[in-house]
């Protein structure tokens, strides 16, 4: 099986990525609805278990501290949606056999600068949990730290968009000389 082209793993992970991206955007609209939705939801709870913070809790019972890791944790989600229509995008050429397609670049750069945004968002509001309040209740936990893996991979994007732009620029020179 090819790796790029028509019938190849890219067509496959294109459509993968589609519906990945249809089920973060429900539950992106799903959390961002909860508060609001007050019929039959008193009992909606989610688990916070990524990056620094580990928690689970009711969500419409609770102190301030709790809306301030629901804002958080819809802010994260919404970049994560962000970074899965991007990768939905540039799979999308790659799968009809153009790996070097010239709108990759910026794509890429955008899904680094949504990465590192996502990363430096959940420490912004960390900090602000931890500054604000100290919750001790059982199985909660939060500490102040920066997810470096996320911003070096957001990074790793960039360069990779760099990457990318260059060789849409050979391709095109190659294509002109002959």
């Amino acid at each position: 099986m090819n790796l790029i082209g028509p019938k190849s793993i890219a067509s496959k992970l294109h459509l993968l990525v589609k519906i990945l991206l249809f089920v973060e955007v429900l539950r992106v609209l799903l959390m961002a609805l909860a508060p609001v939705l007050h019929y039959g939801l008193q009992y909606l709870s989610f688990d916070v278990g990524s990056g620094p913070v580990q928690v689970s809790f009711a969500m419409l019972r609770g102190g301030e501290e709790r809306w301030w890791i629901w804002a958080m944790e819809l802010t994260a989600r919404f970049c994560h949606a962000v970074v899965l229509y991007l990768l939905m995008r540039i799979l999308e050429p790659a799968g009809i056999g153009e790996p070097f397609h010239p709108k990759i670049p910026n794509r890429l750069r955008l899904m680094g600068c949504a990465v590192v945004a996502s990363a430096l968002l959940r420490t912004v509001f960390c900090g602000v949990l931890l500054k604000r309040w100290t919750y001790t209740a059982s199985g909660v936990g939060y500490s102040w730290a920066i997810d470096y893996d996320s911003i070096f991979m957001g990074l790793v994007l960039v360069v990779l968009a760099e990457v990318f732009r260059r060789g849409y620029a050979l391709k095109t020179e190659a294509e002109l000389t002959v």
